[in-house]
C-alpha cells in the first residue's frame, strides 16, 4: 500500500485574551514548500503526517459534491450523444 507525507502548515498567533495558540494555515504534499513556510518567520512551523496514498478515494464528500459530479457526467454524455 502506498503512503504519502502530508505537511500541515502552522502559525503561532495570540488570541484576544493574550493566549498563544497554533493555527493551521494550510497543507501541502511538498516538503520544500513546508520548509519555505517555516523559513518565513519564527512563528511558522509544520507538522508531518503519513496518509494512505488513496486518500482522495476515501475522503468525505457532501451530497452536493456527489450530485454535481453526477450532473457533470450526465452533461458530458449528452454532449457526446449530440455530436454523433
Amino acid at each position: 500500500m502506498d503512503y504519502v507525507r502530508l505537511y500541515v502548515l502552522t502559525r503561532l498567533s495570540i488570541d484576544a485574551n493574550g493566549n498563544v495558540m497554533s493555527c493551521n494555515v494550510g497543507a501541502t504534499f511538498d516538503l520544500f514548500e513546508a520548509e519555505a513556510h517555516r523559513a518565513q518567520g519564527v512563528e511558522n512551523d509544520f507538522d508531518t503526517f503519513t496518509v494512505d496514498g488513496g486518500w482522495h478515494e476515501d475522503a468525505e464528500q457532501s451530497s452536493l459534491v456527489a450530485t454535481m459530479r453526477d450532473f457533470c457526467a450526465m452533461v458530458r454524455q449528452l454532449q457526446e450523444d449530440a455530436l454523433r
